[in-house]
C-alpha cells in the first residue's frame, strides 16, 4: 500500500464543456470531427456515470452506523501488541472516553471499520485491497498510524564464520521449517559446516512470530518445526546454544598458550629425568667401583675416595628424584589444564555452525556476541537488508512487522478517537521499550501527531497499484482539539 493526500475535483462540468465544443467543431467539419464527437459523447457518459457512482457512494456513507458519543471502538489483534497497556495508561489518565477492544482478529476488524462499526483496527499488517475498496465504497478514506515495530533476527556466534552472510526468506524457512533436510550450510550455498538449528519454545512471542511470518503457520507450534530443533525456555538459553559457554569460549582462546606451557612442562619432565637416570647409573657405578676396590685390596685412602662417589652419587641422585617429583607435579597441572582447556575448544567449535533466532530488542542487548544474518526476498525486491531501527521500523528488513492502528477520515473527526490516539502514540515509546518491542523515531511519531492535532492533513493510504489521482471526496472535517 502507498499513501497519498486527497483532493477535491469537478470534472463533470469540464467533460460538458469538452463535449460542447466538439459538437460546435462538428458542425463545421462532419467529416473530420464525427469520430471526436463519438469519444466525447463517450467521456461525457462515463462522467455522468461516475457522478452517479459517487452520489451512490455517499447515500451508503450517510447510511452508515453512528458512531456512540465518548466510546472507541477497536478491534483486531490486541494480543501481542501495545495496546492493552495503552488502554490502561489512556483510562488512569482519568479521561471520560470509554475504549473498548475486540479481539476477533485482522480480518473481522478491517470488514467491522469499512462497515462503520467501529473505528480502529489493531493489526501487524496493511489493510489489503479488497479492504480498501470495501472502505471506499462506502465513501471512507483510510489512514494508518504505526505505533511500534517488531521484528527476528536469525544469528549466528560472533566472530565465527559459516560462508556467508545473507539469507533469503525462503532459505531461513528451509532451514527451520518439519521436515527440513537440510543440515549442513553448504546446503543453503555457504560452506560445508555442520548446521544446527534452535530457538525459543512457544511461550516466547518471537515463537508466534516467527512460525506466522516465516514458516506461514497460523497457529504456530513445534509440529510446524524441523524435528531436531531445540527449544529453549529463555532467551539466554537459545544464546548459550549459539555463542556456547562464556567460559569454553575464554579457554578456547587460551589453548594456544596452554598448549606451549605443556609442551615446556613435559620436555622438562623428560630432561629432569634424564638426569634421574644419569645419577642412578652414577650410584650403580660408584657401587660397582668400591667393590672393586674392596676386591682388589686398594689403599685404604684409594677405598675411601669410593666411598665418597658412593655418597656423592646417591646425594646426587636423591637430589634428581626431588627435583623431579617437583617437575612431574607441574606437568601434571599443566597437562589437565591443556586438557580442559582443548576439549573446551571442541565444544566452542561445534556451536560454530548453530542458528537461532531472537527478537530485536535481545539481539541489541547482545549484539557483541551474536552475528545477524542479512536477509533478502527470493525476488531480490530487498536485498540483503542488515536489521537495524532503521530498516525495521520502515519495514525494510524482511523479517520485521509494523504494528499498525488503521482507522477513517470519519472517524478522525471524532474527538475522542483523536484524544485515545494522542495518549497512544504519546506512550508509545515508553510501551514499546518495556515490551521489548522497537520504538518508532521521534520524528515519525511527531508527523503523526500533527494529523491528530490538525496540523498537517492525515496522509491517505491507497493501493499500490492505483495511480496518484484526485479524489472526488476530501477527508472530513478534523476539530482541532483544545490545547
Amino acid at each position: 500500500m502507498t499513501r497519498t493526500r486527497a483532493t477535491r475535483t469537478t470534472a463533470l462540468p469540464a467533460a460538458v464543456l469538452l463535449l460542447g465544443s466538439l459538437l460546435l467543431a462538428g458542425c463545421s467539419d462532419d467529416g473530420g470531427q464525427q469520430a471526436s464527437v463519438t469519444v466525447a459523447r463517450q467521456q461525457a457518459a462515463q462522467v455522468e456515470a461516475e457522478s452517479t457512482e459517487q452520489e451512490a457512494i455517499e447515500r451508503r456513507n450517510a447510511a452508515l452506523p453512528g458512531r456512540p458519543a465518548g466510546v472507541v471502538d477497536l478491534d483486531g489483534t490486541p494480543g501481542g501488541s501495545l495496546t492493552p497497556a495503552a488502554r490502561d495508561a489512556f483510562i488512569d489518565s482519568g479521561t471520560s472516553v470509554t475504549v473498548q477492544v475486540g479481539n476477533n482478529g485482522e480480518d473481522v476488524a478491517f470488514q467491522e471499520l469499512c462497515a462503520g462499526e467501529i473505528d480502529l483496527v489493531d493489526s501487524a499488517r496493511e489493510i489489503s485491497r479488497a479492504e480498501w475498496d470495501a472502505c471506499r465504497s462506502v465513501g471512507l478514506d483510510v489512514v494508518q498510524f504505526q505505533i511500534a515495530a517488531d521484528a527476528v533476527v536469525v544469528a549466528i556466534k560472533s566472530e565465527s564464520d559459516v560462508g556467508g552472510d545473507c539469507l533469503t526468506t525462503e532459505q531461513v524457512r528451509d532451514i527451520y521449517r518439519a521436515g527440513s533436510p537440510v543440515t549442513s550450510w553448504e546446503q543453503v550455498g555457504l560452506d560445508d559446516v555442520p548446521l544446527v538449528v534452535g530457538g525459543p519454545d512457544p511461550d516466547n512471542n518471537a515463537f508466534s512470530f516467527f512460525g506466522r511470518n516465516v514458516l506461514d503457520a497460523p497457529q504456530p507450534s513445534l509440529t510446524n518445526l524441523r524435528s531436531d530443533y531445540q527449544a529453549f525456555e529463555s532467551d539466554q538459553g537459545s544464546r548459550f546454544f549459539v555463542v556456547g559457554d562464556t567460559k569454553d569460549e575464554r579457554l578456547a582462546r587460551e589453548h594456544a598458550d596452554r598448549a606451549r606451557a605443556r609442551d615446556r612442562a613435559r620436555s622438562d619432565l623428560l630432561t629432569r629425568q634424564q638426569v634421574l637416570d644419569d645419577a642412578q647409573a652414577e650410584v650403580r657405578a660408584a657401587w660397582q667401583e668400591q667393590a672393586k676396590g674392596i676386591a682388589d685390596r686398594r689403599s685404604p685412602a684409594d677405598q675411601e675416595r669410593d666411598r665418597q662417589r658412593v655418597r656423592d652419587a646417591i646425594a646426587a641422585r636423591d637430589a634428581a628424584r626431588a627435583d623431579l617429583a617437583v617437575v612431574r607435579d607441574k606437568w601434571i597441572r599443566v597437562r589437565d589444564r591443556f586438557v580442559v582447556s582443548r576439549d573446551a575448544r571442541k565444544r566452542d567449535e561445534q556451536v560454530r555452525g548453530h542458528v537461532a533466532y531472537f527478537r530485536f530488542s535481545y539481539y541489541e542487548l547482545f549484539e557483541d556476541q551474536l552475528r545477524p544474518f542479512e536477509i533478502t526476498t527470493p525476488e531480490g525486491e530487498r536485498n540483503c537488508i542488515f536489521p537495524s531501527q532503521r530498516t525495521i521500523t520502515s519495514g525494510e528488513y524482511p523479517l520485521a512487522r509494523q504494528l499498525l492502528i488503521t482507522t477513517t477520515t470519519r472517524s478522525l473527526a471524532r474527538r475522542e478517537v483523536r484524544t485515545f490516539l494522542e495518549s497512544y502514540l504519546g506512550d508509545a515509546d515508553r510501551l514499546a521499550e518495556d515490551t521489548q518491542l522497537v520504538a518508532l523515531p521521534e520524528a515519525a511519531v511527531r508527523t503523526q501527531l500533527s494529523w491528530l492535532e490538525g496540523d498537517v492533513r492525515p496522509v491517505l493510504v491507497s493501493p499500490d497499484d492505483e495511480p496518484v489521482l484526485e479524489r472526488t471526496a476530501e477527508p472530513e472535517p478534523v476539530e482541532k482539539p483544545a490545547r
